[in-house]
């Protein structure tokens, strides 16, 4: 008797990535050779409208009480963390509020710095919360790594670009982004142009401060948003 055998292929999901310089100036090896890092390649992000149509497609949760779950849950990490606590999620990960030194401003409003010396000279008005730290939870690393294969978005022996763009290229790309999409955030601008929220900002800053400046920011909740005078 011959027995028919049907092969299952468990699908795996194609996790992006990129190779790139490790950062300018280039840190090399022991021979002074160029090394590479590899960085994930994000396709865009989910927001929270999208994450719930996506629960009402494929699943049968009542969506609304899933976002006044999600307020709710907000809510209570802010909560917590002001309280000096980690708030931990099982099975997800700890969250943990990061402080550091307020960077104050000239008379011309340039960034300073912080530089202190002397420890005794650090007060409370010298301190202020910079951010939040996610620790995930081993299982929820080990979840996310399940069933997973990658890809290389560039092509093997490629590298991404990892060298300085100029003032022309940065002024070119945001005066194309803002007139498609209004406005834009650090973190928009980090994603498209594959550089880090340090030099996003950077940028950002600088434009912004010009004395006749095409470009200007202003503060929604947590963010700031970006737009070019005359078009919002």
């Amino acid at each position: 008797m011959q027995h028919n055998r049907q092969s299952t292929t468990i699908m795996a999901d194609k996790i992006n990535y990129g190779v790139f310089p490790n950062p300018l100036p280039p840190l090399p090896d022991a021979e002074g050779k160029t090394t590479y890092q590899v960085r994930h390649m994000p396709n865009g992000t989910m927001n929270e409208k999208e994450f719930l149509a996506h629960l009402k497609y494929h699943n049968t949760y009542n969506t609304i009480m899933m976002q006044s779950s999600l307020s709710v849950l907000r809510d209570e990490i802010i909560e917590q963390l002001r309280e000096n606590k980690r708030f931990r999620i099982d099975g997800v990960g700890t969250f943990q509020m990061k402080v550091g030194l307020i960077t104050k401003h000239d008379e011309e409003g340039n960034p300073i710095k912080p530089h202190f010396t002397d420890p005794n000279k650090i007060t409370a008005n010298d301190v202020e919360v910079q951010g939040v730290s996610f620790t995930p939870d081993p299982s929820f690393v080990k979840a996310l790594k399940a069933k997973t294969s990658t890809h290389n978005k560039y092509g093997r022996g490629v590298a991404g670009r990892n060298t300085p763009y100029t003032r022309e290229q940065i002024v070119e790309f945001l005066d194309n982004y803002l007139k498609e999409n209004h406005s834009i955030t650090r973190k928009q601008m980090q994603y498209a142009l594959n550089i880090t929220k340090y030099q996003a900002q950077k940028w950002l800053d600088e434009l912004t401060a010009e004395e006749f400046s095409k470009y200007y920011g202003k503060k929604q909740g947590n963010t700031y948003v970006y737009y070019r005078y005359g078009g919002e």
